[in-house]
């Protein structure tokens, strides 16, 4: 473990993402977005934020579609080398660094790789560091909760990387791995009870089903929107599922209805006083309560709502002692998530780690048994 308290290691240096996207958004040159996931909508919201304007997508052969993808039908890589080298091509795909050689091999003129720190603060940056100075008692205490050096120094480097838009604090630290339920860390069972908090359209489902090939006892899947909430049952439908149950609702820290925002792609959806849309949400112990089921695994991530959902779990976490994968969205949750599952669980070891390149894919665990491996 590092002598050196959290705040030492916190350092602000010239943001190059910031004058990269300057120099995009004064040139003329096509700008090209390569990928149509997940990540390149949510990099194409800050280009629009930042009114940089697109020429193109671009997806490999194998990704063909004809499907348009944010206003745009994908032009094919291997048919458009032309376009390619005379083009800005910005990378949006969060394993980066084996695209960015592929793409010098293809001969593309400029390649830009830009971070999204997280969709729910755009077009406002993140965090600064008047911010960690300001809550800088909560950072340490967060900081020494980790179990292990690579958490500690995940931390560190993450909080670096959120400050300053550089990836490059980030990459020494990337563990690949699956998002939720790591092979590096999870020993998964035949007799696993899942509780999916923010289910979306079944991909958690669709995931966990494959990963243990059918053997787990049952997934509890939360969704309040009503669109994904179709295609979760969809999902469930086509892979002939009769040990999930799919519940519309949200989770929360008491029995409501919530206003909530509503994206074109849905998920980047999120709570606010203003929104047009509305969600019914409970505390997942009365849900449980009521299905009489205990957990063993437990994922959440609802863009900014984990603080809230996991105070409305309390019980089920003192009860159940469930391991758990939470995605870190806000400012303040890099502190108070950390502190907040050391208090309900306090024998839980916890684990930071960033699963790909991008910074708005760092996953907090906690676990109780020793993990497989870290």
């Amino acid at each position: 473990m590092s002598a050196l308290k959290l705040l030492d290691q916190i350092v602000e240096v010239k943001n190059e993402q910031r004058a990269r996207l300057a120099r995009l958004r004064a040139s003329h040159k096509p700008k090209i977005l390569y990928g149509a996931g997940v990540y390149a909508y949510v990099l194409k919201r800050l280009l629009d934020a930042e009114h940089i304007a697109l020429s193109a997508v671009m997806v490999d052969a194998a990704y063909r579609t004809e499907r348009p993808f944010l206003g745009f039908t994908p032009v094919v890589t291997e048919e458009s080398f032309d376009l390619l080298r005379a083009s800005q091509v910005i990378v949006g795909i969060v394993n980066y660094p084996p695209v960015v050689d592929k793409l010098r091999r293809l001969g593309a003129g400029e390649i830009h790789v830009i971070d999204v720190p997280d969709y729910l603060n755009l077009p406002h940056p993140f965090m600064d560091l008047d911010f960690v100075r300001a809550h800088a008692e909560s950072f340490e205490t967060a900081a020494a909760l980790f179990a292990d050096d690579l958490s500690r120094a995940t931390y560190a480097a993450l909080i670096n990387c959120k400050i300053n838009e550089d990836l490059a604090f980030l990459r020494p630290h990337v563990r690949l791995d699956k998002l939720y339920f790591p092979q590096g860390e999870f020993r998964l069972r035949d007799d696993e009870v899942l509780l999916d908090v923010g289910a979306f359209t079944g991909d958690t489902v669709r995931e966990f089903h494959h990963l243990r090939a059918g053997r787990y006892a049952r997934i509890i899947a939360l969704e309040p929107d009503e669109g994904n909430f179709a295609q979760l049952l969809a999902t469930i439908a086509e892979l002939g599922l009769d040990k999930v149950v799919p519940l519309p609702v949200g989770a929360w820290d008491e029995t409501t209805t919530l206003r909530f925002v509503g994206k074109e792609m849905h998920i980047d959806n999120q709570i606010a006083a203003d929104g047009e849309k509305r969600i019914a949400v409970e505390p997942i112990d009365a849900l449980l309560a009521g299905l009489n089921v205990r957990v063993s695994l437990l994922k959440l991530d609802i863009n900014g709502a984990e603080y809230r959902a996991l105070c409305g779990a309390s019980e089920t976490i003192r009860r159940d002692r469930p391991r758990i994968a939470v995605r870190l969205h806000t400012r303040e949750d890099l502190f108070r998530l950390p502190i907040l599952l050391k208090r309900l669980l306090p024998e839980a070891r916890l684990y930071l780690r960033q699963r790909n390149f991008m910074s708005m894919m760092a996953v907090l665990y906690a676990l109780i048994e020793p993990p497989a491996s870290v």
